[in-house]
């Protein structure tokens, strides 16, 4: 049975990941802050989803989280970083805390979890998959900080892609535009005229991700584009 570890597991595209998965035989690690969430996801999605309380902004919470995912899962076959948080505003109108809860958790918490997955996932077919965003190729007005967490997302991507191709594992990272999910459902009309209904869904990107997987071993997609109709930048 195949094994994929998915952050920011609670919601979103996160949790539409492991619901997916799930369906199709794999067994899903979820990983997310809120342990009653977790609790509740297992209670719906059944004994193949195994929840892991953790912080991904803080290395040692990563650190002992991955060392018990390791006693139960000494191999993984897929890693989807997708924790993330957002603010959308004036640079000037954030905080020094909003600059480090997007970092840490965007950036930082990504390569967190990355450096220890990477002991775990299977050589000559594992894959990491890093859910940036548009925000990551080119700056957006009132997204300064997230557009920075997700341009090194970007970065970190393309390089560690060309390390892991040498140990037969594969990198690609999506980059959306707008998704219908909690992250945006705050944020007062981010879009033209506030419609939200041609949004991306979270179906969109696990479709996108059920590509990847699919791939041959040796066929590598190092990054997808993906907007919502309602959106061109």
């Amino acid at each position: 049975m195949r094994t994929l570890l998915v952050t920011g597991a609670t919601s979103g595209v996160g949790l539409e990941t492991v619901r997916s998965f799930i369906e199709k035989g794999w067994v899903a690690i979820g990983l997310a802050r809120n342990q009653d969430r977790l609790k509740d996801i297992q209670a719906l999605l059944g004994d193949n989803f195994f929840p892991f309380t953790v912080d991904v902004s803080k290395p040692a919470s990563v650190a002992q989280c991955f060392e018990l995912v390791s006693r139960q899962f000494p191999t993984l076959d897929l890693l989807v970083n997708n924790a993330a948080v957002f603010k959308l505003s004036p640079f000037d109108q954030c905080s020094i805390e909003d600059i480090d809860r997007i970092i840490d958790t965007n950036l930082k918490g990504t390569l967190y979890c990355t450096y220890f997955a990477l002991k775990l996932l299977k050589r000559g077919s594992g894959r990491i998959v890093n859910i940036s965003s548009v925000a990551g190729i080119h700056g957006i007005k009132n997204q300064a900080i997230y557009c920075a967490s997700k341009f090194g997302v970007d970065g970190f991507s393309e390089a560690l892609g060309q390390e892991l191709a040498e140990r037969g594992l594969g990198m690609t990272t999506i980059c959306p535009g707008g998704i219908d999910t909690p992250l945006w459902n705050h944020v007062e009309n981010p879009y033209p005229g506030g419609d939200v209904t041609h949004l991306l869904k979270t179906k969109d990107i696990v479709a996108l991700i059920d590509q990847i997987v699919a791939l041959p071993s040796n066929v590598v997609m190092k990054k997808m584009i993906t907007f919502p109709s309602n959106e061109w930048h």
